[in-house]
């Protein structure tokens, strides 16, 4: 690679329409893979609710009895851990698979919290939002298309959407939200944006971090942090049926909560950790860190072949390091100027 195209992928600076791609398709996948363990998670037990229902002579006959053999065959705690695992090998693995080409945001308050730290470019902002919350809706019809006659008659699955949970109120609803989403751009502030943080774990620290949150506020409202993901299969399941359903109000929690907490994690890391001394020159790739080894391996690779060339002088050593030409330094968000 050369080192021209090293600073590019370093700094994130893919041509705009391929890094709103790269936002497209993540966030599709990360979608339809996540609600798509929401709806199967969801419709086992209702289907075996029918199965016994229909076997005793329909719902009407079991009087009571009804609710309590819904709750029996309702979702337990290992249904909600392999939702949380859905979701995160899905980020993991979009993460290594476009954080050097749009920084895998994949999420409209993972997006809003680095440009609040000065980590990305706000221009880039309403972009970035807009391809998330198409591909979240391209997501979940791609899950709607799968399980969209598959719903049991008068359920309520919306193929996976996020709903607040019975008896939450509304702030505790605001705060669950928000603390999932403290809890998500944390990490990646720690182990993606931080240049202090050791390299090649974001996507799986990140993926871990989001695991965490949804095992934690699952019950309360579903565990989104995530604006893109709650809007998606609300717009899909008005296409089946389902629209007196959905509970449209709560897209406004499913909004503020996310970028109060992800914004508020975004200051607090930089507060505390002193990340703020780093320069903190905006771009596409800071949501991943991807692509500083690329720049010093380049940097390392013309050296070594400038060193093998008839004629040409010693690569400049320091302190028994290689150190680049002085308009070959390394740049990125996150480092000074070394020289």
């Amino acid at each position: 690679m050369a080192v021209a195209e090293a600073h590019l992928h370093a700094e994130g600076q893919a041509p705009l329409t391929r890094r709103l791609l790269a936002e497209f398709v993540g966030t599709l996948v990360f979608v339809a893979v996540g609600t798509g363990a929401v709806t199967v998670a969801l419709l086992g037990p209702l289907q075996q609710f029918n199965l016994v229902t229909e076997a005793l002579g329909g719902a009407e006959d079991l009087g009571p009895n009804a609710q309590l053999f819904e709750s029996l065959l309702g979702n337990n705690f290992g249904d909600v851990l392999g939702i949380a695992f859905a979701f995160a090998t899905a980020l993991a693995a979009l993460v290594y698979a476009f954080g050097g080409v749009s920084g895998a945001h994949f999420n409209p308050a993972v997006t809003f919290s680095l440009a609040i730290a000065r980590r990305f470019q706000w221009k880039d902002v309403p972009l970035y939002w807009v391809v998330q919350c198409l591909g979240a809706i391209a997501g979940a019809f791609v899950i709607a298309g799968i399980y969209g006659q598959a719903e049991p008659s008068g359920a309520e699955v919306l193929f996976g959407a996020t709903v607040i949970g019975e008896g939450v109120t509304q702030w505790q609803a605001l705060l669950a939200e928000a603390f999932i989403a403290f809890i998500l751009v944390t990490a990646i502030m720690a182990i993606a944006v931080d240049p202090r943080a050791p390299k090649g774990w974001s996507g799986l620290i990140i993926g871990l971090a989001l695991a965490s949150g949804i095992l934690v506020t699952a019950a309360a409202t579903g565990g989104s942090a995530n604006f893109a993901r709650s809007l998606g299969p609300l717009v899909a399941s008005l296409f089946y049926d389902q629209a007196p359903k959905i509970p449209w109000g709560d897209l406004a929690i499913y909004a503020a909560g996310p970028l109060l907490g992800g914004a508020a994690a975004a200051l607090v890391y930089e507060s505390v950790t002193g990340l703020e001394q780093y320069s903190p020159a905006p771009h596409p790739g800071a949501a991943t860190g991807q692509g500083e080894d690329d720049v010093e391996e380049a940097l390392v690779h013309e050296h070594q072949e400038h060193h093998h060339e008839p004629g040409s002088g010693h690569p400049h050593e320091h302190g028994g390091e290689l150190h680049s030409h002085p308009h070959d330094h390394e740049t990125g968000p996150d480092h000074e100027h070394k020289h």
